[in-house]
């Protein structure tokens, strides 16, 4: 029987994520009670209208406000006169479209089978599907770091210009989605140039040619720069690159770092969070100001306690940063929420290393899915570093993760040949 073909796959595995993507929609997401089933929990659709009838940031920018999803959130409702049934049926189609992307980047770097293996491990995980349902910025961060990361792969089999166009625009495209998710693309950036440096002082061909690489920069300034400026103009004239909300985030991890909260003993989406509001609340106050009421004006303020705090307490900074490391992958909202989070992280963990071991045999490419796992990972322990910050590289440890189980499967093939 003749196989089908990658295309014909990739669409299958897509329709499977576009099934349990539905699925989780109508009938999981109302019927479970592990998570809050609010529908919008940080108040994107009412962001949306206000950006409908008073324009962006009309009445000040704050850091969800400064994003690409309550832009589209607000496109919507233009068109379908407020629904939000349909941005979710979006994220649906968003769903689906990363799998199948995590199909085309393992078929990639490894084989049709790892890649079949990733996109199912994606497409049917609990994780990512829990933010299908609701108006999280989740499913839309995770969609547009694996475009950039499919780019960025495309560049390293071949560096063009117009490769490097592609790749500056995606990674401006998933900068302005989240702030962070700049972080991968920067450090691809700085990976090639040291190359491209190292290159040089050995008088070797350097794997990047100097216009492909410039391309990356002109195309991701090119994306940020008219975000930047319009940042300026309704802040009156304060500059905020992409979003506010750096320093608020470094000194929460103060705080969501204590043994109490990363040992679970205390929910940290609650108790945590009302500790950090206060001690906010506090430190705006002694400044002549309300914690919340100008965010660019807070981040201005909190950048001073962060300064002060990485001056006075640096081993403080270490300690949160090394703890950040592992409550990246399953600090969640609660205990339960928690420990099946990290399980399924460690699992992949496990299978990831496994593959990794036969990549580095093989000499295959891994370190395009590590670079972003690992760069993300380390950015945001520097910040505060919660379990939801994962979801956006989730894919690229389910196509490592993949590789594992591939590679378990072809060292139990002889042993069944033999047997028989």
């Amino acid at each position: 029987m003749k196989e089908m073909s990658p295309g014909r796959t990739a669409l299958g595995v897509g329709l499977v994520a576009a099934i349990a993507a539905l699925f989780m929609l109508f009938v999981g997401f109302g019927t479970q009670s592990l998570v809050d089933t609010s529908g919008d929990p940080y108040q994107y659709a009412s962001l949306a209208r206000r950006m409908l009838t008073d324009g962006f940031a009309a009445h000040g920018l704050t850091k969800r406000e400064a994003s690409l999803y309550p832009a589209l959130i607000a496109a919507v409702y233009a068109i379908t006169d407020e629904a939000p049934r349909v941005v979710k049926l979006l994220q649906c189609v968003m769903f689906a479209a990363t799998s199948m992307i995590v199909f085309a980047i393992a078929r990639r770097l490894y084989n049709v089978r790892t890649a079949v293996i990733a996109g199912l491990l994606y497409a049917l995980n609990p994780l990512p599907l829990r933010y299908v349902a609701d108006l999280h910025m989740e499913t839309m961060v995770t969609l547009a770091l694996m475009l950039c990361v499919w780019t960025m792969v495309r560049f390293a089999d071949r560096p063009t210009v117009g490769r490097g166009l592609i790749v500056g625009a995606a990674a401006g495209g998933a900068a302005l989605t989240k702030a962070i998710a700049i972080v991968p693309p920067l450090t691809f950036g700085a990976y090639l140039v040291g190359r491209r440096l190292v290159s040089y002082l050995r008088g070797t061909s350097p794997p990047a040619p100097t216009g492909p690489l410039a391309a990356i920069v002109v195309a991701t300034l090119a994306v940020i720069i008219p975000w930047t400026v319009r940042n300026y103009q309704v802040t009156g004239g304060h500059f905020v690159l992409i979003a506010p909300g750096l320093s608020d985030a470094f000194l929460r991890g103060f705080v969501f770092s204590r043994s109490e909260y990363a040992l679970l003993r205390r929910p940290p989406y609650a108790d945590a969070e009302n500790e950090c509001n206060a001690w906010f609340a506090e430190i705006c106050r002694r400044a002549g100001t309300e914690f919340g009421r100008d965010e660019v004006l807070d981040e201005k303020i909190l950048g001073a306690v962060a300064r002060q705090k990485i001056a006075d307490e640096p081993m403080e900074v270490v300690r949160k940063t090394i703890v950040g490391l592992f409550t990246f992958w399953y600090q969640m909202t609660t205990r339960l929420n928690s420990v099946v989070t990290g399980a399924i992280a460690g699992a992949a963990w496990l299978f990831a290393l496994i593959g990794w071991r036969r990549a580095r045999q093989e000499g295959r490419s891994s370190w395009l899915l590590w670079l972003p796992i690992l760069s993300m990972n380390v950015a945001i322990a520097l910040l505060c570093s919660l379990g939801r910050y994962s979801m956006p590289i989730i894919p690229c440890l389910m196509i490592l993760a993949a590789f594992g189980i591939d590679t378990l499967l072809r060292t139990r093939q002889p042993d069944r040949a033999t047997a028989v």
